[in-house]
């Protein structure tokens, strides 16, 4: 799957016909599903943009390539 036009949102169920339907993801998510675990601690993200050595952004995705010798990210 992708993003083009031919394996793009419109062409993923075909190989994948559980991603058909109003929630277009190859990962779907089902509310009544979900259940709260308060065991589980605050998850956060963060980074070092001194350990960014580069960062694409291409409109679909962001990457970004770090060198985290210091495990600061």
């Amino acid at each position: 799957w992708g993003y083009d036009g031919d394996n793009g949102p419109d062409q993923w169920h075909i190989n994948y016909p559980f991603a058909k339907g109003r929630r277009q993801s190859p990962i779907e998510i089902n509310n009544k599903d979900v259940h709260y675990d308060s065991s589980l601690l605050p998850w956060f993200a963060s980074y070092d943009p001194g350990a960014a050595k580069t960062i694409l952004n291409n409109g679909k995705t962001c990457r970004v390539v770090f060198d985290d010798s210091f495990d600061r990210s």
